[in-house]
């Protein structure tokens, strides 16, 4: 090889060097997440450096974190503002640390931005995706309100309980979904009213229903015991979410670890039936027979949603009233138990036993209010009965 050759060889090595670095280093300008990094560590940091913590709070699942996290963040001017004014860290709320911190904090929606101090109090929780200026916008006024979370915080624990003050800082937790803390102020509100006070007045009622109440609490109990009587004064509606909560309640039962089913205590669910019992709640059956077969489902335990599926036909969709409910269900037996006779005769039945009762709501509710999927108007009832026809002809292949 002559020489002049073989520099040039090495000239273009070298570039093509340049240029990977280049292309795969991350850009220095972007948030840093200091990934790697436990909770205690990232406190530690944030106190060595006089800074606050900001923490992404997401889930792989979640749609709007993964915007922020491939939009926003990479921004150069999101890592000029973020890891300026910030130890900033990132952690899946299924996964690790994840499931403690999201019960510390009171996480339940995603993204949720945690803005903690550097002894890891709570300062400041922000919900939901936006663009990077209007994000900046929205933090920069949680550091700079005069009146933020933690004074509200320091004034409830001092014994502020004028009305004004309760009601200024719900508020300001709804804003931040803190559920717990807002029960605790809702208490706090309430406690001089008797449970008739509180279904006497629709404002009142509203209060106490915004709260998330559950059965285990004396108060919800309390009131549920006037279930008749916010029914004759306010309709279904709060009766309806008062129903509700023994239902979400029934779940209680379910341990998961993150996102995965782990067991079923079907002892303490049979003590929970009997409190339903004791405090006349209606459709008692329809709640057990939705928790058992949310467990089956779980389970991949088929012989049981097959039982559940005879009894849906039997009873006209007792079983599973909501029809987006049956839709990942049908589709994924019919996936699965396509070659099963059996089983596939069952899912014919059931699919035309659930369209025949679509078609009867759809003709007894003409002017049901209409989507627009695909570019077509259909009422829902026309759009479930076009996914469970589909469903059939895959079957009847």
């Amino acid at each position: 090889m002559k020489r002049n050759q073989f520099l040039d060889n090495r000239w273009l090595i070298a570039l093509s060097f340049v240029i990977c670095q280049l292309s795969f280093s991350p850009v220095r300008a972007q948030t840093n997440f200091n990934e790697g990094k436990t909770f205690k560590e990232i406190l530690q940091m944030a106190t060595e450096q006089g800074k606050p913590v900001f923490i992404d709070c997401f889930t792989d699942w979640c749609g709007p974190c993964k915007q922020m996290a491939r939009d926003v963040f990479p921004q150069k001017a999101a890592g000029d503002y973020f890891n300026t004014k910030f130890v900033c860290w990132k952690v899946d709320m299924e996964k690790g640390e994840g499931p403690e911190l999201a019960k510390k904090y009171d996480v339940a929606a995603y993204p949720t931005f945690l803005i903690l101090n550097a002894d890891g109090t709570l300062r400041a929780t922000q919900v939901g995706s936006a663009p990077l200026d209007r994000f900046i916008a929205t933090i920069d006024g949680l550091m700079n309100q005069e009146k933020g979370l933690p004074w509200y915080q320091e004034q409830f624990r001092s014994g502020n309980r004028d009305e004004a003050f309760l009601r200024d800082y719900m508020e300001v937790l709804d804003r931040s979904y803190l559920r717990t803390e807002k029960k605790q102020v809702v208490q706090a509100l309430l406690s001089s009213k008797t449970p008739e006070q509180i279904v006497a007045d629709s404002v009142t009622l509203r209060t106490f229903l915004g709260a998330n109440f559950t059965p285990d609490d004396k108060l919800f109990l309390d009131v549920y015991r006037l279930r008749s009587t916010i029914l004759s004064n306010f309709g279904k509606q709060p009766v309806g979410i008062l129903d509700k909560a023994w239902k979400q309640g029934a779940r209680m039962f379910m341990d998961f670890d993150g996102r995965e089913f782990k067991s079923f205590d079907m002892d303490q669910f049979q003590a929970y039936k009997q409190k339903m019992a004791a405090n006349n709640v209606p459709d008692i059956e329809q709640i057990e027979d939705a928790t058992l077969v949310a467990v089956a489902n779980y389970q991949k335990d088929y012989q049981t949603l097959a039982k559940y599926l005879e009894k849906d036909i039997k009873t006209g969709g007792a079983v599973w009233p909501d029809s987006r409910d049956l839709v990942p269900l049908l589709q994924g037996m019919a996936e699965k138990f396509a070659q099963d006779k059996k089983m596939k005769k069952l899912l014919v039945r059931a699919l035309e036993s659930r369209i025949a009762l679509l078609e009867k709501q759809n003709a007894e509710n003409p002017d049901a209010r209409q989507v627009t999927v695909s570019g077509v108007k259909m009422t829902a009832a026309q759009f479930f009965m076009q996914n469970f026809q589909k469903i059939l002809e895959s079957l009847k292949k």
